[in-house]
């Protein structure tokens, strides 16, 4: 394996155009810490190479008063939080992982709980920077909110995967902190909470976010986010109360409830994921998939189902995702998981991501739950931006119609 890095953007455009001339493929990669992710495993066209833009990680500008900022792909997303903190603001995605870039971030459309009332990525993101299929330096959008243009172009490269071009520089629009965010938690031995959040959602109380975790005692720890001055508090507060009754127990964020460790506070900004499968003592070999469902499609999603058989999960039901995992790395035992799974999903609009797995574990496993809704358009895109064939990504590989 050999690995290009530099923090030009002159240089980096170079040695792309150089690959580009010859066809000769390349993985692209912030610190490399996806490669453990059977989503990034060496593609059809077996390439080894990597460019890392590691170093190219500079802030372009930050502009507090418009609240916006624009940083290189390489910038870490838990340095660029703490920057934006600094300035009382942040910008509300979820990474999956602490030490994931900027580029990453946007290259694999992380999403998670605040995805709920804060929305996600293709919310946040007001311009783009990348080298195309020709070795060319392509700006889309811009540097305010008002003044967007080429926003296509923006949002095709959300989700690219690293197939359609070399993500240099990001533009954000970004949000001032949560006013005294908090959060009601409770303990449920069944899943009893589920027509109750469903009710909640009917009644369109304004919470930031919904998460539901297994616990390592087989049970659920249910949390609601919310934020706001005491008078909004309350008020949010007492309409959860006429719902869910004395059951959840108020927290401020970063507070821990009684012996658990799933507790969801400030770190669903600076990636919430590895702490969750720490806690689940999950190593990189045990099975792991990310679905997304419509919200109606999980609320009656059947949980108790999974639960009896020990799968681990962590749902945001309004949005909405869920993680499956199961403590098996075998992979004849993980496959028929994932079955389970997309049986239980069944839903055309419903789709798979693999997180982690066993060595073999491939995007073909998934079939047609782990492509985009007009997947055949994609391949035809990638064909139009990439002729050179250079851009690798194993998604791109997949022979199958959406």
């Amino acid at each position: 394996m050999s690995t290009f890095e530099s923090g030009s953007l002159e240089e980096i455009q170079s040695w792309v155009s150089s690959r580009i001339e010859t066809k000769q493929a390349f993985r692209i990669c912030g610190k490399g810490s996806r490669f453990v992710s059977v989503n990034y495993r060496k593609s059809a066209d077996n390439s080894n190479v990597f460019l890392s833009l590691k170093k190219l990680n500079a802030t372009r500008f930050f502009d507090p008063e418009d609240m916006v900022v624009g940083v290189e792909a390489g910038m870490g997303i838990t340095l660029l939080q703490e920057m934006l903190e600094k300035s009382n603001m942040l910008l509300p995605v979820n990474p999956w992982f602490p030490d994931s870039s900027v580029g990453s971030i946007v290259a694999c459309n992380d999403f998670g709980p605040n995805r709920m009332n804060m929305g996600g990525l293709r919310d946040c993101i007001i311009g783009i920077e990348y080298i195309n299929g020709k070795g060319e330096i392509v700006q889309a959008g811009g540097k305010v909110v008002k003044n967007v243009s080429g926003y296509d172009l923006t949002r095709m490269m959300l989700g690219s995967q690293g197939g359609l071009g070399v993500i240099t520089a990001v533009n954000f629009k970004v949000m001032p902190k949560p006013v005294e965010a908090h959060g009601m938690f409770g303990i449920f031995n069944s899943e009893s909470w589920l027509p109750q959040v469903e009710e909640l959602h009917k009644r369109r109380i304004p919470l930031d976010w919904i998460q539901a975790v297994s616990t390592l005692d087989s049970n659920w720890l249910l949390g609601l986010g919310y934020s706001g001055n005491e008078p909004n508090r309350n008020r949010i507060e007492r309409e959860i109360s006429n719902v869910f009754g004395k059951n959840l127990t108020v927290l401020a964020d970063g507070e821990l409830f009684p012996g658990q460790k799933f507790t969801p506070g400030g770190k669903r900004f600076y990636g919430f994921l590895l702490e969750i499968r720490n806690a689940w003592e999950m190593s990189e070999s045990h099975f792991h998939v990310f679905a997304t469902a419509a919200t109606a499609n999980i609320l009656n999603f059947p949980f108790e189902k999974f639960h009896k058989e020990n799968f681990k999960m962590l749902i945001h039901p309004i949005g909405g995702d869920i993680y499956f995992m199961h403590e098996s790395s075998n992979r004849k035992e993980q496959l028929q998981h994932l079955e389970k799974i997309k049986s239980a999903l069944a839903h055309p609009d419903s789709k798979l991501r693999w997180v982690s797995g066993d060595i073999e574990s491939s995007i073909q496993d998934l079939g047609k739950l782990g492509v985009a809704s007009g997947y055949s358009l994609t391949q035809r895109l990638k064909r139009h931006l990439d002729p050179a064939g250079v851009f690798s990504s194993s998604y791109y590989d997949l022979e199958l119609e959406a």
